[in-house]
This record gives structure tokens, C-alpha cells and sequence, in this order.
């Protein structure tokens, strides 16, 4: 159990702080969360009776509606020649996730195929391992900002470009030139590594131009991370630059493996920089 009057008073203090901040309604009630399991050092699980009352206590001292709750990030599963959003839902303290569970407007009878597809369900745990390690990664990453400024901004704006290509895809009509937005995205991640790491000017910059394939294996010799070496000989599935004017549609798969490679891209770089990595928990021998 909690005293209701000093979590009030705790949540008081920290509203003004977050006021001060510029913390965004909608978000104070998970930075609550957050900043209170890890000053009292406990757990807190989303459906307790103490995370209800911050939720409610921060509604109730809020613009109506600023507290709609949606995922930490969205994820894009092609499956049944469809594109399926992956929810990845906000989490602190102890909680379980499940990648079926994630896939909420998938029909049951759908899901029950899927796991009967030991290739398709092994897809799905690649990629909700990445969407995973990359939602709270970069969800950290931004709330820290312990980078150059630089590599931030590239950051921030491969983020932008990343759940811009997933929505394109998410629609009931999929957009398939949202795949130069994924060229894009891994891009700009890719560069922001390098960044960060090598402290690259904005000639040098320019003169990696837009060869996917060469700025991730610089990223590989950087780090020897074996991801950036996968990405080097994956990038060919993008289309060039110039074919954002000349372009035509191209087949829902292969925009699904641009969308693979664009989250390794952007999740490999959040892993470099948070402690983030479920992978061992999940691919077991």
C-alpha cells in the first residue's frame, strides 16, 4: 500500500518540475512513473493501484484529453501480404511483453497461423526485438541527451523520417514510396554514429554522399559491430535517391525488407548508446 496524501504532495513537486521543463502533458505521467521507481527503488506494474492514481491524479490536473495513452512506438509486420502495426507499449519497473500480444488489430485466427509458422513467428522475434530495444532506447536517448548535439539532431530526425515510413505503411493503403523515407532513415542514423563517434565535420559529412552501403561498413570499422556489417550487404534493397521522381510502386515485400533494414539501422545505433538488448533473452540455444 501508499499514503495517498504524500504521493499527492511527491506528485505536486514533480507536475512544477515538469511545468518547468517543458514536459508535455501527455508525457508527465510516465516520467512520474519512471522518476518515482527510480528514486524509491521499487517496481511499480501499469495496472497497480499506485500507477492508477498517478494516472488519474495527472488527468485530473491536465487539459482534457492531453492523456490519451498510445504505444511508446509503432512498429510496421508484414504478414498475409499486409503490413500489421506492432504495437510497443509504455512499461516501467517489472512488466512481461508478448509479440503476438503487440499485434492487437491482428484476427486471432491470423495470430494462431502465424504461430504455427516457425519462419513467420521467427520474423516477428527479430523484428519485436529490435522495435522493442529501439522504443525505449531511443525514448532514453532523447530524455538523457548525453550525445554531441549534432548526432541528436541527426537522431531525432531519423526517428521522424522512421515512424513517418511506418505510417505511411500502417494506412489501409499502403504507400510503398514510403521506402525512400526508410532509405532515408537508415541514413541518417548510420551518419549519426559516426558522428558522434568520430566527430565528422559537415564536409566530411558530404563527402559520404548517400552510399548506404559504404557509411555502414565505416560504421562496422568504427564499432565491429556485426550489424553494421549485416546492413552493408542489405542496403542494395533501396532504391536510389533519384527515384523519388522517377520512381514507381514496387512490390509490398521488398518494402518490408527495406523496413527491416531501416529498424536494425536505427536500432543497432540506440543499442550503442543505452543498455538496451533483449536479444539474448529471447534467442536462446
Amino acid at each position: 500500500m501508499f499514503d495517498k496524501n504524500q504521493l499527492e504532495i511527491w506528485l505536486k513537486s514533480a507536475n512544477e518540475r515538469y511545468r518547468r521543463e517543458e514536459v508535455p502533458p501527455r508525457a508527465r505521467p510516465f516520467r512520474a512513473m519512471s522518476d518515482y521507481t527510480s528514486e524509491f527503488n521499487c517496481s511499480v506494474a501499469l495496472d497497480s493501484p499506485l500507477a492508477k492514481f498517478v494516472f488519474d491524479w495527472f488527468c485530473e490536473n491536465s487539459q482534457p484529453g492531453s492523456h490519451t495513452i498510445g504505444a511508446l512506438f509503432t512498429g510496421a509486420f508484414y504478414f498475409d501480404t499486409c503490413f500489421w502495426p506492432l504495437y510497443i507499449p509504455h512499461g516501467y519497473g517489472m512488466f512481461s511483453l508478448n509479440a503476438l500480444e503487440c499485434l492487437k488489430t491482428m484476427p486471432q485466427p491470423l495470430k494462431d497461423q502465424l504461430e504455427q509458422s516457425r519462419e513467420d513467428l521467427w520474423r516477428l522475434a527479430i523484428y519485436w526485438a529490435d522495435c522493442l530495444d529501439y522504443a525505449y532506447g531511443i525514448d532514453e536517448i532523447r530524455r538523457l541527451a548525453k550525445l554531441r548535439d549534432n548526432a541528436l539532431n541527426f537522431i531525432r530526425n531519423g526517428d521522424k523520417e522512421l515512424i513517418g515510413a511506418v505510417a505511411q505503411l500502417n494506412s489501409t493503403r499502403p504507400n510503398t514510396k514510403a521506402i525512400l523515407s526508410l532509405r532515408m532513415a537508415t541514413e541518417i542514423f548510420l551518419k549519426a554514429l559516426l558522428i558522434q563517434e568520430m566527430d565528422l565535420s559537415e564536409k566530411q559529412l558530404k563527402k559520404l554522399s548517400h552510399k548506404i552501403e559504404d557509411i555502414a561498413e565505416e560504421c562496422f570499422q568504427v564499432t565491429k559491430i556485426v550489424d553494421f556489417r549485416y546492413l552493408a550487404k542489405t542496403t542494395s534493397v533501396f532504391p536510389e535517391v533519384s527515384e523519388r521522381y522517377t520512381g514507381g510502386e514496387c512490390k509490398l515485400s521488398t518494402v518490408w525488407q527495406a523496413v527491416r533494414v531501416a529498424q536494425t539501422a536505427a536500432t543497432a545505433v540506440t543499442r550503442q548508446y543505452t543498455d538496451r538488448d533483449i536479444r539474448s533473452q529471447i534467442f536462446q540455444p
